[in-house]
């Protein structure tokens, strides 16, 4: 079992070892903890379940059956929403523009009717087209039909060849927001996240949670924890397994951090579901007290900007 550090925790009110969730043992197989919920956690709890998927990259209709059958599993066990990664269907192929579709397309348009008797939410990696112009999107949907639509708004660009984003994509330019059982949530797509501002934007704005889509080597609570943890934000993070587009093994590492920087659930080295039960509603009160938060600057920091 992963054991927590709670040497910076200790500041900062509420804890996520309260939570019930999965955890994972050092397989990497996900196991179940049960821990009763605190009487301190306010609101209604959300189950998040998070796929880490082995996909094929280019093998559209493979990933998308297999992304499908994650998702009714994930609703069998109750998921409030069910995360997926960055280009969960495609990946990075030279034919992208073959494969990619619109927000209205195939894909959306099965998770619709797969949600047509729920009120849950599944967010997931769409590569979009739109007109003559792609997209790296996270595209949210539920049973009326597509909710938000993010577009990467970071596009990576030390690589060369396929991993080079600005040669086949276009960046978006907002942030978006919507609501899972009535609390505010934010998303952003691996590169996006590794600028601290995203994170403390979302806060701003008073999102209790945030959604990470990833399609890298690997995304752990390593490199999760402190963006929680200073801005007082659940997480929860996806990334791919298996093998890339170049024959490199990715590790996934995708979880679910609570607000305090707490593990609540991980996962390595394969395929499958982890879920946790998290309460947004502690987010409010904890962020008010977190002194990573609360002592912030502004004004001094937009005089350099």
């Amino acid at each position: 079992m992963h054991e927590k550090n709670v040497s910076r925790r200790a500041f900062i009110s509420a804890g996520a070892g309260s939570f019930g969730a999965l955890s994972v043992d050092v397989q990497g197989a996900p196991v179940t903890r049960n821990v009763p919920a605190s009487p301190e956690h306010a609101g209604d709890k959300v189950r998040i379940a998070v796929v880490q998927q082995n996909s094929v990259p280019g093998e559209v209709e493979k990933n998308r059956a297999k992304a499908l059958a994650f998702a009714g599993e994930a609703l069998a066990h109750d998921a409030d929403i069910i995360l997926f990664h960055e280009e969960v269907l495609v990946g990075y192929v030279d034919n992208l523009k073959d494969l990619a579709e619109e927000v209205n397309g195939p894909t959306n348009r099965a998770f619709r009717s797969l949600l047509s008797t729920s009120e849950a939410l599944i967010l997931w990696g769409l590569t979009e087209r739109k007109g003559n112009s792609y997209y790296i999107t996270a595209s949210l949907v539920g049973a009326n039909g597509v909710v938000a639509n993010y577009r990467k708004t970071h596009l990576w660009w030390k690589a060369e060849g396929l991993r080079h984003e600005p040669t086949f994509y276009k960046p978006g330019n907002e942030l978006v927001t919507f609501t899972v059982k009535g609390y505010k949530s934010g998303v952003m797509i691996c590169y996006d996240g590794d600028f601290p501002e995203m994170t403390r934007c979302y806060a701003n704005l008073d999102c209790t949670m945030l959604f990470w889509l990833n399609n890298r080597g690997e995304r752990g609570h390593g490199e999760v924890v402190k963006l929680a943890e200073t801005n007082s934000m659940i997480m929860a993070v996806s990334c791919v397994c298996g093998e890339n587009e170049l024959g490199y093994k990715c590790r996934g590492g995708s979880n679910i951090t609570d607000h305090d920087g707490g593990l609540l659930s991980e996962i390595w080295d394969t395929e499958g579901i982890i879920y946790a039960d998290v309460y947004p509603g502690a987010v409010k009160d904890a962020r008010s007290n977190n002194p990573w938060y609360v002592g912030r600057r502004s004004d001094l920091y937009s005089r350099y900007y």
